[in-house]
């Protein structure tokens, strides 16, 4: 048997070799690591590149050949030429990605070592990739910026409809108020006993008329704008609240405030007011409750409410659905209590009433993370 002829064996692996290589679809350079003579490599020159290499950085292969890395390339991309020198010391596969500056180009590449002093280079052009891997992140970026600043812009319009309602409930109290007072105070006057008795009768039925419309608008003023929340504080407003909406229906009502309560801010003190009033409403008109509960805790930095009721319930729909519960204003608390770093938790099940823990920082201004520490202590 004839033996094969190293040459010929030799010629034919180049030739085979060239045939891979040009036919790799995507860009691959063959590199040789020059060392000195303490064996420290101090150097890295191009063997061959293939046709996509050229197309991909945009360099011709007879340019590229035969010249040092720094040759061909800038300093501005040492990176590429470390992780060869690192594959070829170390003989070990890396893979490595980031951008070329003289291309502009965002590549990952896979280097290994074919033979002792060579590395061979897979790059894989993932510009467009990453251009709209960036554009997501930016506009992601802008969505949570849009999105805190309508939170912030929902939270201002809630204190601005109280500021409406407090002015309100003042004109219809010191103006409205009185001047019916005054009234009412003439026409008790004129029941004389030397008026007629069918106009003394006649005044009487008016006097009557005008105090139920008295307590009307004093009632009516309270709903309004609770001036409790602004002269005694959260848990006195939220306590005369309850009563006054479940008291004439029939519904027991139970407060209870627990821990030391230091100064709130207004804004907490307000928006606080605000949700609880439309959760007891909701208990109201949805529950179908024979009783219902507020629960009021303080902690050093935050604010827990918790409004529960025995009524029927209601399943609740899973984070991403929490847009379907606009009926029932929930969305809108949550969006406004996020916008004072404030947390919603909800517990319901249907015939088992429901279970409503808002959570605020004291301080209007307190960072994000400060009423979920305050959640996790109650």
């Amino acid at each position: 048997m004839t033996g094969t002829n190293p040459a010929d064996a030799r010629e034919r692996n180049d030739c085979l070799y060239r045939v891979l290589v040009s036919r790799i679809f995507e860009p691959l350079a063959l590199y040789y690591v020059e060392s000195d003579d303490s064996g420290t490599p101090a150097d890295v020159r191009y063997l061959d590149v293939n046709p996509a290499y050229e197309r991909i950085m945009g360099v011709r292969r007879e340019d590229m050949i035969g010249k040092t890395f720094f040759e061909a390339w800038s300093a501005k991309e040492s990176e590429w030429r470390d992780i060869i020198i690192r594959v070829a010391t170390g003989g070990e596969s890396a893979w490595y990605e980031g951008w070329s500056v003289d291309t502009n180009r965002y590549l990952h590449a896979l280097a290994f070592s074919p033979e002792k002093g060579e590395v061979a280079v897979i790059f894989m052009d993932k510009t467009d990739w990453k251009h709209a891997i960036d554009a997501l992140a930016e506009n992601e970026t802008r969505l949570i910026e849009y999105r805190s600043e309508l939170r912030r812009l929902a939270a201002e319009l809630s204190l601005s409809e109280e500021k409406t309602r407090r002015e309100i409930a003042a004109t219809l109290h010191d103006h409205f108020g009185y001047s019916l007072a005054a009234i009412l105070h003439r026409l008790q006057g004129l029941d004389r006993p030397d008026v007629d008795g069918g106009v003394r009768a006649e005044l009487s039925a008016i006097a009557a008329m005008l105090e139920e419309t008295i307590g009307e608008t004093r009632s009516f003023t309270f709903r309004i704008s609770s001036p409790s929340l602004y002269l005694v504080g959260l848990e006195a407003a939220i306590d005369s609240l309850g009563e006054g909406i479940f008291a004439p229906v029939g519904i027991r009502w139970d407060f209870v405030a627990a821990g030391v309560a230091p100064p709130l801010a207004l804004e907490v003190r307000v928006l606080l007011y605000q949700m609880t009033r439309e959760l007891l409403f909701n208990v109201l008109k949805h529950a179908k409750a024979s009783k219902a509960t507020v629960r009021v805790r303080h902690s050093d930095d935050s604010v827990c409410v918790v409004v529960e009721d025995d009524g029927v319930g209601f399943v609740r729909p899973p984070e991403k659905h929490w847009g379907k519960w606009k009926g029932l204003g929930l969305f809108s608390i949550r969006e406004r209590l996020h916008a004072f770093g404030g947390t919603i938790r909800i517990l319901s099940s249907r015939g088992k009433g429901t279970t409503v823990i808002l959570v605020a920082p004291r301080r209007a201004d307190a960072p994000p993370e400060t009423a979920a520490k305050g959640a996790r202590k109650q």
